[in-house]
Parts: structure tokens; sequence; C-alpha cells
């Protein structure tokens, strides 16, 4: 079936926070104008990717439209690198500033949405994703995490080595700065945010779904399993899908992302 289509913009803004040009797309929903107030939704992308993620999932944007399930919205990408940037203020550049702070406010200023945030964020931009609204629960109306880079422990000897293979494990020694510091890795932790800002999440009833397949190549599905237990111990609200016979992507992925969409989508629609 064919659907309106959404307009799509590349480029880029100077960001402060990690001192150079930083690239991005924007989805505009169809026969949108500026004076129009819609909220934005931050959509995050993963591991050795870009913000081309949000061309590939546009279609579903489009036709999450058509059908009436999301309501219109700005949907924004930034391209964010992978070993040096893993959405972490670091000690020379603050990406996890840059997309939670200083690139929505941008976009509000260049495309004029309502002062409404949510994110959504796939395998590394998942645990971006939950890493920021976990910080400031208060500024976003919604948060969801497809397969988020989390791992099934809270320090860094913790975690088991075949949770840290390749580019996970750059991930890993990022949180703590490369130190080991425990206290250090616990800051760049969901589960030290969640634990953190625990009354905080609660006060601002977050809606918020992790959603993860249960054959993940990565095992990312250990750490979804662990975050699930450590939100139930803090009593903080959320969704959790674990999807039987589900792989990190595969034929099941668009489908989860489409619902994921229509997770962000109900919970603006409730703040309507």
């Amino acid at each position: 079936m064919n659907h309106p289509r959404s307009r799509l913009v590349r480029t880029e803004f100077a960001s402060s926070a990690v001192g150079d040009t930083v690239e991005y797309r924007v989805l505009l929903p169809p026969d949108w104008v500026r004076s129009e107030p819609v909220p934005l939704i931050v959509h995050l992308h993963g591991a050795m990717s870009s913000s081309a993620s949000l061309e590939l999932a546009r279609p579903f944007y489009d036709e999450l439209w058509a059908d009436g399930d999301i309501p219109r919205a700005i949907v924004a990408c930034p391209s964010t690198p992978t070993v040096g940037g893993f959405y972490i203020n670091g000690p020379r550049q603050a990406w996890e500033t840059m997309i939670s702070e200083e690139f929505p406010q941008h976009v509000a200023v260049v495309y004029g949405h309502a002062d409404v945030v949510a994110m959504l964020g796939a395998s590394m931009g998942g645990y971006g994703a939950l890493k920021a609204a976990f910080s400031t629960p208060d500024r976003f109306a919604a948060v969801a995490a497809i397969s988020p880079a989390v791992f099934p422990g809270e320090t860094p000897d913790d975690v088991p080595s075949r949770n840290i293979p390749s580019v996970l494990g750059e991930l890993h020694r990022a949180m703590s700065e490369a130190t080991g510091d425990p206290a250090v890795y616990a800051s760049n932790s969901v589960y030290g945010r969640a634990r953190t800002h625990a009354d905080e999440i609660r006060d601002a009833s977050l809606p918020l779904l992790v959603d993860c397949g249960a054959l993940d190549e990565f095992l990312l599905h250990e750490g979804a399993e662990y975050l699930h237990r450590v939100l139930d111990e803090l009593d903080i609200a959320h969704e959790y899908r674990l999807v039987t016979g589900a792989g990190h992507l595969g034929p099941a992925a668009d489908e989860r992302t489409r619902d994921a969409i229509r997770f962000i989508g109900s919970a603006l629609d409730e703040r309507e």
C-alpha cells in the first residue's frame, strides 16, 4: 500500500558539547508546516551506524502515520560515533549531553516543535536512550529500547567475558573510561542511573519499553533480563518484551520496530 511520504532532511549543526559538527537526519510528517506544534522523537541508531538508520525506519513511520497509529511528530536522528562516542560523556566530548539536551534544543529552534520529547533507540541506541531518560526522567514523554546494549552485571568485573565480544567490549571499557573504576562504570551504567534516580523515575511515571529477542546473537537478552529484574526490584513500572525466536536483527526486527514506535505514539497520545 502506498502511504503519503514524509519529508526527509539531511543536515548538520555545530555542537558545543562535542566540539565538532554533527550530521543528522529529520523526518517531517506529510504536509507538515513549521507552525504546527508537534512533539519530537529522538531516534538513536546502533553501533557502526549513523543517522542513515532513520531512512531505513522511514517506511514504518509513514505507515503508522497513515494508519493513525501514532500522532504526528518530528523524528530526528543524530550521527554518533561508536568507539569514542557510545552516547557517553567522555573527558573531551560529551555525546550524551549532545543527544539528550543540545540536540533536542537545536531541533526545537530549527523546526519549532512543542516541548515534548520521547526517545527510541536500538542496540547501542537503546543503551543511550535508557541512560539519558533515567538521568532526567521528567524531561521525556517516553522511552523505548530495542535490544539495548546492556550487560548482566553492574560492575566491570561482574560482566562475563562472553557478554562483551568485539564492539560490546569497547563499550564495556568506555563505561569506566578504560580505568576499571566501578564508580565511573556505575555513572555510565543504565543500572547505576536507575538506582540513583529511582524516585524521580517513579514520580515521573515514565512510560518505558524494553524489548529484546530471546535468541539475540550478542546475548543482549541476558542483559535485558537483568535490567527487567532491576527495574522490578526498584518498583519502576515498565513493559518488558522478550520475543521468542527473535534475534538481534532477522525477520522479526521490522515488526518489533513498528511496535516500539507504536509504544512511543501511545505515550504521546496520552499527553495530548
